[in-house]
């Protein structure tokens, strides 16, 4: 059964849909509008019609669906990119992982998703206008309690430590690696992502100098398929260059 306030994902096809709260007021599409009040009360899976008769469908939104529609200020990091961000970097209910730069938001929202509910994501920015975007986002998702924002450039180190991973991505990422040891437990993991090949050789570098070891460096791609009778292809558009991703792991002297 659907609460007033839950979050809800409402489909009716790839072009139109959207990611909402059951609450008051109307949701206008070119197939009419929807009275969001009328939500309440149904469940994930029924459909609502708009006042032109038009069916659109009450889904449970999934966390790709979450981290696409953050409202942005900046570039996000796309989930093809966050999904092997969470497996590589061992991320737990209950993990507490520092992030440098939150942008919108978008891995912010993975990362609380994932170390609920015993952990903590501390989310440093030094932009007030990204944070506040980026909090707002979160907020809405309901996974504030999971993150501590903090509005601070990060030179040296971070307040926390024996964390157990650390997300670096700021322009000018080898910077961060020796805030990134001090605060990391041994044998956990660090990630950034670099988007030119001066950033990528500068932190490899840097990493294999300041004491980490099992580097590795990946660039993911994501190609979708559109199915048809008779005409099956590849989409002729893709994502593809976002970042190179780095991986390392920290070890003690």
């Amino acid at each position: 059964m659907i609460n007033e306030g839950n979050l809800i994902f409402l489909y009716k096809d790839d072009r139109r849909n959207f990611l909402i709260k059951a609450q008051g007021g109307r949701l206008h599409t070119d197939f009419g509008y929807i009275e969001l009040k009328d939500i309440i009360g149904k469940k994930f899976g029924q459909k609502i019609d708009t006042n032109l008769g038009h069916a659109f469908y009450i889904l449970r939104p999934n966390l790709y669906e979450m981290v696409m529609k953050i409202k942005r200020k900046t570039q996000i990091l796309y989930p093809k990119d966050i999904g092997i961000i969470l497996t590589k970097a061992n991320i737990f209910p209950g993990a507490r992982v520092i992030e440098s730069g939150a942008g919108s938001g978008a891995l912010t929202t993975a990362l609380a998703n994932f170390v609920r509910p015993g952990g903590k994501v501390y989310s440093y920015e030094r932009s007030e206008e990204f944070l506040d975007n980026a909090k707002k986002n979160i907020e809405k998702y309901g996974l504030g309690d999971y993150v501590e924002f903090k509005l601070r450039e990060v030179t040296t180190e971070y307040d926390e430590t024996e964390v157990d991973f650390v997300m670096i991505d700021i322009g000018s990422q080898w910077d961060l690696v020796d805030a990134a040891y001090k605060s990391l437990k041994g044998g956990s993991r660090l990630a950034s992502i670099c988007p030119t090949f001066e950033q990528l050789t500068k932190t490899v570098f840097t990493l294999e100098e300041k004491g980490f070891i099992n580097i590795e460096t990946v660039e993911v791609f994501v190609r979708h398929i559109l199915v048809r009778r008779g005409k099956t292809r590849p989409e002729q558009q893709m994502p593809s260059h976002t970042g190179w991703l780095v991986f390392a792991t920290k070890v003690l002297p």
